[in-house]
């Protein structure tokens, strides 16, 4: 079983192929406080501040009990034939959920940036396709729905990391020469995220188009786009009318796009790598 947490939280049974959504808010906020915290002891007295805040239920614990042993059936029922039962295990005054890595949305997520930063120095297209596959996993806001104190830090968490994964994927997609296909997203991004500058900054670049292209097949060289004719760069008149002033100005742009691009590969590693480090943390 899968527990999807980036989007509205589900259950998702691999083997049915089917998706069981919590209807208590109750019940929500305990299971994402558990999944805050996987395979370790969560104290019941944390538990009841994650469910109530600080106006908890007469007989508190009786009541956290309950809402387990609910959450621990919806489990079964998401699972059938599954280890639902043990899943949810109560010990020592609190209680311990078990998942494995390949059971948590957020984990493959994570997997899929560590693979991109490997690649990212040598194949960034390539790279720029496996931030994309990671990006797909996302269904809308992490954790959607009713959470405490520990989901909504899970919440921020994931959303930060899923920006500088968006960040990452946008300076790739330059680097490649894919300006263009990147506007909408940009400007759909500047819209949704208007405090981060960063795809402000990736818009403006995506609208200047690019100087040069990536070889065919996705090489590391760049090769200059070829001039239209009567371009300054077509080796025809340049600002003194001379056939070498327009060569300068096209060596002089290309270097300075060269220049450009280096920059942003840099940036989308030095992202990835924070984004593995948070991860590893």
């Amino acid at each position: 079983m899968q527990f999807r947490m980036l989007g509205p939280l589900q259950m998702y049974d691999d083997r049915r192929r089917a998706a069981t959504e919590l209807t208590s808010p109750l019940q929500q906020r305990l299971l994402k406080a558990l999944l805050a915290h996987p395979n370790t002891l969560v104290p019941a007295s944390v538990l009841v501040r994650e469910l109530w805040g600080g106006r908890p239920p007469h007989k508190a614990g009786n009541a956290l009990q309950a809402h387990a042993s609910r959450l621990r059936r919806a489990m079964e029922r998401a699972e059938p034939g599954g280890p639902g039962a043990a899943r949810l295990v109560a010990r020592d005054a609190g209680y311990l959920l078990r998942v494995g890595p390949e059971e948590l949305d957020s984990a493959r997520f994570r997997l899929g940036v560590r693979r991109a930063r490997a690649l990212a120095g040598s194949d960034p297209e390539e790279a720029g396709l496996l931030l994309r596959q990671a990006l797909s996993r996302w269904r809308g806001d992490a954790l959607a729905g009713p959470r405490g104190p520990a989901g909504d830090a899970l919440a921020v968490v994931l959303e930060q990391e899923r920006l500088g994964a968006l960040e990452a994927v946008f300076d790739l997609s330059l680097l490649t020469g894919q300006h263009r296909r990147i506007v909408p997203e940009l400007r759909e991004a500047v819209l949704a995220h208007p405090a981060r500058p960063r795809f402000r900054e990736q818009l403006g670049r995506a609208l200047a188009g690019p100087r040069v292209t990536p070889p065919a097949g996705g090489g590391r060289a760049l090769r200059p786009v070829p001039p239209a004719p009567g371009d300054a760069r077509s080796g025809g008149a340049g600002r003194d009318g001379g056939a070498g002033s327009g060569e300068l100005d096209r060596l002089r742009a290309l270097v300075e796009r060269i220049a450009s691009d280096q920059h942003a590969l840099r940036s989308a590693i030095a992202q990835l790598s924070e984004l593995v480090g948070r991860t590893a943390a």
